[in-house]
């Protein structure tokens, strides 16, 4: 989608253990601050990872090394032959941390060596795996929502795309733009498997296709989605050229689509029942909650550089997906659509146009990057309820500031069925004014994904 994205750069992976396992090369830390003696040390890291490696520059007897990092309760210890360690769950992001590692004698330090460690915390790793440079899969979009599939898997349901071989970090600038592509994930493989060409082997189409636009000269956006037994659910925006330029698009409706699962074979692609002449998206965010199926809209109040935004809630069955829908008055379920009203708790953000809702242990997260343009900040709201109200407003993360003028982020989304180490997986999206730029550097174009510890979000 023609939105925001920024040039960020992309660290490489670090696999390894204090044991000091091989490593792909990764770029040295700029943040590094430390002095000559008694060690030469480099920092490498990926994600909540870091990487210290080192050689001694003194002569000094000990039994040790300790490793700390006092502000994040982190310490380790490996012995005086070894020349690495691996720091995981560093989670002070884009904030300078001391580090100390200390030459120990019994448990009196030697001499110890500071230095501040300050990590962006991206997950270069993730990010290579779903979106490879070979052309097997999407090279660049946003969009960005994930449903986990019944088998493991996870399917990626991403906005404006594009297939096609990356060389350095540019792409043809004659690659075709898909309007929606998914990309169906397999976190066992690490394989990305891309969906497309809904016309037909060659077409250029995209996954998605709306009825009577085989040329898609009115195309679909997604929302999100969500399983419910063997079969898929897709919510997607119906857009349209109504205007001039990179923000020429307009919202018509949103259709649901339904799919067959293993296979992804279309079955159903209808309108949703509600309609309304107000800029009321239904289907911004889902949640199949088992008794229930609740389906977010994410409303503009104003839509300028102070966005002011609510949140309304809609609910119905499996059965009465395509048929009857309850709306959330503030008090009880009705089947008026228009009595719908804010949920409470969210006035102090202003909500993206695309969000999620999700489930963390007994807890009901909201998560959105404020959609208050250079507010470059992801919050998470919790509940006891997926109508809220909603409290403990935290931030996240906040996206390190741009040096590009023309680069922009937008649309954070949480990934929870990623999982690793009590964290979970976050993404949010990037982009850049500058349409030649998406095609002379595709990290303009991608999206960021990083770690947030659970009990950070409930806590």
């Amino acid at each position: 989608m023609m939105k925001r994205f920024l040039f960020l750069t992309v660290l490489a992976v670090a696999a390894f253990s204090c044991s000091g396992s091989k490593t792909e090369p990764v770029r040295e830390n700029p943040f590094l601050n430390v002095d000559a003696d008694p060690l030469s040390i480099n920092v490498t890291s990926n994600a909540d990872t870091v990487r210290l490696s080192w050689s001694r520059t003194g002569d000094i007897s000990f039994d040790n090394y300790r490793i700390r990092i006092k502000d994040l309760g982190i310490e380790r210890t490996v012995g005086s032959g070894e020349s690495e360690c691996v720091l995981t769950h560093v989670s002070a992001y884009n904030t300078p941390v001391k580090c100390e590692i200390s030459l120990m004698k019994g448990s009196e330090a030697l001499a110890t060596q500071t230095l501040f460690l300050n990590i962006d915390g991206l997950d270069a790793s993730f990010l290579r795996d779903l979106m490879p440079d070979d052309g097997s899969s999407v090279c660049a979009g946003d969009g960005v929502y994930s449903i986990e599939l019944p088998d493991g898997r996870s399917i990626f349901l991403m906005g404006d795309s594009f297939i096609c071989p990356v060389s350095g970090v540019s792409r043809p600038t004659s690659a075709h733009m898909y309007r929606n592509t998914y990309i169906v994930f397999d976190p066992k493989t690490r394989k990305p498997t891309p969906i497309y060409d809904f016309n037909g082997p060659g077409t250029n189409s995209s996954a998605a296709v709306p009825p009577g636009h085989y040329y898609e000269d009115k195309w679909y956006w997604p929302g999100h989605g969500f399983v419910v037994g063997n079969s898929l659910y897709v919510f997607q925006s119906l857009m349209y050229l109504g205007g001039e330029g990179m923000w020429g698009f307009r919202y018509e409706n949103s259709n649901l689509l339904k799919y067959s699962l293993p296979d992804f074979k279309l079955e159903k692609d209808s309108p949703i029942q509600f309609r309304s002449d107000k800029a009321i998206h239904y289907g911004a965010a889902a949640l199949n909650d088992g008794d229930y199926i609740y389906i977010y809209a994410q409303v503009d109040i104003t839509n300028d550089l102070d966005a002011k935004t609510e949140v309304y809630c809609a609910r119905t069955t499996e059965a009465g997906l395509f048929g009857v829908w309850e709306y959330w008055n503030g008090s009880s379920w009705v089947k008026d659509s228009s009595a719908a009203v804010g949920l409470s708790g969210l006035s102090s953000v202003s909500v993206s146009s695309q969000f999620n809702v999700f489930k963390l242990k007994d807890k009901y997260v909201l998560l959105t990057k404020s959609k208050k343009l250079w507010e470059e900040k992801i919050y998470t709201f919790t509940s006891s309820s997926p109508l809220g109200p909603w409290g403990h407003k935290k931030v996240i993360y906040t996206i390190p500031a741009f040096s590009d003028p023309n680069l922009m982020s937008y649309n954070a989304m949480a990934h929870p069925q990623f999982e690793k180490d009590g964290m979970i997986l976050v993404s949010y999206c990037m982009n850049t004014s500058d349409g030649d730029q998406q095609a002379r550097d595709v990290t303009t174009y991608r999206p960021r994904f990083f770690w947030v510890d659970i009990d950070d979000i409930l806590n």
